[in-house]
């Protein structure tokens, strides 16, 4: 958005409703409550009860407005918020009209990214609206609050102004080629950026929990067939969602379900039989099965208690283990059942009825516990990235490691400052005071238009 330009776009869904809210930043916003409101000089950050009246004349609805002025709006230029009834024509007829004035529409983000580049928000905050909008659990929203409010990007700017720090301690044994450079301050300088690389590293190693907390903790419920698995698929989602019959082998595609777990949202998948003869139809489903175990977060692996322990194939076993597995082992409802502790030792057990309902309660305290223990909590002390944070970290721990790498081969620390710098960038990537265009237009691309 230009100095010149007055932006406007509806900041609610389209539809009826009891409210609708037209949103505009820019310069024009400081005459605009004159020309359509009769009201000059409005006190800002007030609400303003006032007909909003066209070009034409004409009164369009009764409406209430806030003015925010420059350096005190969310955009940190010139604002106003227009609060009409949602009928969705009179929202077109009023946004019609505001482009008849000379306003443009916004583009998806914009709002959001003015009040990045007019220093209201850092990077880190900007991309977190669009993270706290998406958010489908307490967690996710926890941690896009977390964003919101400074907290990483400080941490963030702390780690850069550390990584500063030793740049400008290389750049003074460059300067000064003459002087003596001590061993003990070549040694300190490596343990400084070996610390630094250690924190930036396990900071990048969060990253991956980004798409569980937004598209939630893809849970894959397994096992032979006919365990029971979409009687415990119909249990846990508390309705019919998959066909259960006591033909082995029902399930021949996957289904879907969301829920949610404690402060966690789960998409649980009930999936075709697994075993090592399956043939035709059944055999087509237990490959898909399979393809969808390689990209699974956790997995629910159901066992009938009435029969021995199952042989699954030794591929599909591997990706099982204490801190992606429960092993449930459902129908303990009926009379003889059989004790499978032993299969899978390292994960831990569940007995179910998924028919009665036994145990489910114990079952889903289990699995919660599981998943806060793979999932670091937002009041931990772990710095807690998004997925693009930890490709930028990922790039500053390589070169650091790269830098830390040379000054220990003796190669000269021109060279190591270099890397040192380069890692300095990546760490100012995130929190935009590196800017770089392209990625900016990506990143605010994926917003609503009014956000």
């Amino acid at each position: 958005m230009s100095q010149a330009d007055t932006i406007v776009a509806l900041a609610t869904p389209a539809g009826e409703s009891a409210i609708g809210i037209v949103r505009l930043s820019g310069d024009a916003c400081d005459s605009l409550s004159s020309e359509v409101f009769g009201l000059p000089c409005p006190t800002p950050r007030t609400a303003h009860l006032a007909t909003y009246t066209d070009l034409q004349g004409k009164a369009l609805d009764q409406t209430v407005f806030i003015y925010y002025e420059k350096g005190r709006s969310y955009t940190g230029f010139p604002s106003l918020e227009i609060f009409c009834h949602g009928n969705p024509l009179i929202l077109r007829k009023i946004v019609d009209d505001l482009l008849g004035r000379g306003c443009r529409l916004a583009e998806p983000g914009e709002f959001t990214r003015a009040a990045f580049t007019s220093g209201k928000l850092d990077l880190v905050q900007a991309e977190s609206v669009a993270t706290l909008i998406r958010a489908r659990s307490d967690r996710a929203l926890e941690i896009a609050n977390s964003h919101l409010r400074g907290d990483t990007g400080k941490r963030l700017n702390r780690l850069r102004d550390r990584a500063l720090a030793l740049m400008a301690q290389l750049e003074a044994y460059v300067d000064f080629p003459h002087e003596d450079l001590p061993d003990e301050d070549v040694a300190d300088t490596v343990v400084k950026l070996e610390t630094l690389s250690d924190e930036v590293g396990k900071a990048a190693e969060t990253g991956r929990y980004a798409h569980l907390l937004e598209a939630g903790v893809r849970t894959l419920v397994v096992g032979a067939p006919n365990a029971g698995k979409s009687s415990l698929m119909n249990a846990l989602c508390g309705k019919t969602r998959a066909i259960v019959s006591e033909e082995a082998g029902t399930t021949r595609d996957y289904v879907g379900e969301r829920l949610l777990l404690g402060s966690f949202e789960i998409e649980l998948i009930d999936t075709a039989g697994i075993r090592n003869d399956s043939m035709g139809l059944e055999r087509i489903g237990m490959d898909r099965t399979l393809d969808l175990a390689a990209a699974a977060d956790f997995f629910l692996l159901t066992l009938d208690a009435t029969l021995p322990s199952p042989t699954l194939p030794d591929d599909f076993l591997k990706r099982l283990g204490s801190t992606n597995c429960i092993v449930v082992e459902n129908k303990i409802d009926l009379v003889e059942t059989i004790a499978h502790e032993g299969f899978l030792p390292k994960v831990s057990h569940a007995r179910v009825s998924a028919l009665s309902g036994e145990g489910l309660d114990g079952l889903k305290a289990l699995w919660a516990r599981s998943l806060e223990k793979t999932l670091p909590s937002p009041t931990s002390d772990a710095l807690i990235v998004n997925a693009r944070h930890a490709e930028r970290l990922l790039a500053c721990e390589s070169s650091l490691r790269t830098a830390i790498q040379l000054l220990r081969d003796a190669a000269g620390v021109e060279l190591a400052l270099g890397d040192v710098r380069l890692a300095v960038e990546a760490l100012g990537e995130i929190v935009g005071s590196v800017a770089n265009e392209d990625m900016l237009d990506h990143l605010f691309k994926s917003f609503c238009i009014g956000k």
